[in-house]
């Protein structure tokens, strides 16, 4: 294997940035393939909690990161009306761990690129891959070729690595879709607001100076097909379920290339690594977006892979601990995520049913921010 282990990693997006980083913090130089023709900034906005922090210190990131977001200070959850029902103050987590920002997509990506000086292969993805005791030989959508010690499949929910290694897993619709969108405007202090009616959920906080994140999460047994533009237009007929500013703000939305739509997947690889082919964030354990942990797991994900590949000679033990060390957690916030998803009715009516085959995890919403960041401290 040498010195330092050939590694390659396939897709530049949150898992694939924040590992290449980490692994050249460690001296580790991987050759980095994105399928998109540049940065990838689609999704708008994201909140992202203490826990991503105190993984992107171990890295050199977390300041760098933080600095082009908005501070958040407390989460409120009310009923349609703005009425609240409950309250989480994070302040203390703030002062004491590392903060929660709300960041737009291309702020958290320019921060982790800041780190990552190997150059990236836009518009290039692997088309073929063939394990031996040589190592992984890959073949690659421009025609070139190479052999690698290690292949990491970082390319999310739709991944390409992972229908090589794993091609029976098949990302599973949960019944409810995402839209997104960004508004010129303030958002009243440093609070993240999601408001919540039956099958229903329009949350909403400050990405930057006069810079809004909103998004409705809503209930639909099959994804509607609709254009860019009839998205917008679902967008306004969801918000008028609510009441306050943010609702009347994105009536007044007219930009519909600031808006996204995304059907919600899940994805359960098991195991995350075959060989010497591995899958890590989406690409690995994509899961619904209650309580903002898709990227944090992400995060999570490529610090603990690159931390491990940089202190052990042996990659088949390194990813054998990597399995160990992560799918407890990622199960657990798994399992919290899909409870809070049944209660808010996204999978459809509640049923005593499906409360006792998912129950609660936490004792209540707001315990899961707390244990995630005590978990690592």
């Amino acid at each position: 294997m040498g010195d330092k282990p050939r590694i390659l990693i396939v897709g530049a997006g949150i898992a694939g940035l924040t590992l290449a980083a980490g692994l050249e913090r460690q001296g580790i130089t991987p050759t980095i393939v994105e399928i998109a023709d540049g940065l990838l900034t689609r999704g708008l906005g994201l909140f992202l909690t203490s826990n991503v922090f105190l993984a992107l210190r171990r890295i050199g990131l977390d300041k760098t990161v933080s600095e082009r977001g908005v501070l958040i200070e407390r989460q409120v959850q009310t009923d349609a009306s703005e009425t609240p029902t409950w309250y989480h103050d994070f302040r203390p987590f703030n002062a004491r761990y590392a903060p929660n920002i709300g960041i737009a997509r291309e702020g958290l990506m320019t921060g982790l690129l800041s780190g990552v000086g190997s150059q990236i292969r836009y518009s290039n993805t692997i088309v073929s891959l063939d394990q031996s005791a040589s190592g992984v030989d890959v073949g690659f959508s421009d025609g070139t070729r190479g052999t690698y010690d290690l292949v990491i499949g970082a390319d999310g929910t739709r991944s390409t690595v992972r229908k090589f290694v794993f091609p029976e897993i098949e990302p599973s619709y949960r019944s409810f879709c995402a839209w997104r969108t960004l508004m010129d405007g303030s958002e009243r202090g440093a609070t993240l607001t999601i408001r919540v009616a039956p099958g229903l959920a329009l949350g909403s906080f400050s990405v930057g100076p006069n810079l809004i994140y909103a998004f409705i999460l809503a209930h639909y047994p099959a994804p509607p097909s609709l254009t860019r533009i009839e998205h917008l237009e679902r967008l306004k007929e969801l918000a008028r379920s609510f009441r306050g500013s943010v609702p009347s703000l994105i009536q007044e939305q007219s930009d519909p290339t600031r808006v996204v739509f995304v059907p919600v997947n899940e994805i359960d690889a098991d195991p995350y690594y075959q060989g010497r082919v591995v899958v890590i964030g989406d690409a690995a354990h994509a899961f619904q977006p209650q309580f903002a942990q898709g990227a944090a797991m992400a995060i999570e994900d490529a610090v603990a892979l690159a931390e491990l590949l940089a202190t052990s000679n042996d990659i088949d033990a390194a990813l054998k601990s990597y399995e160990s060390k992560r799918r407890a957690r990622v199960n657990k916030v798994r399992a919290a995520v899909r409870h809070r998803a049944i209660l808010q009715g996204m999978e459809g009516p509640v049923t005593p049913e499906m409360l006792e085959r998912h129950p609660p995890v936490f004792p209540s919403p707001e315990a899961i921010f707390d244990s995630l960041v005590e978990e690592l401290v």
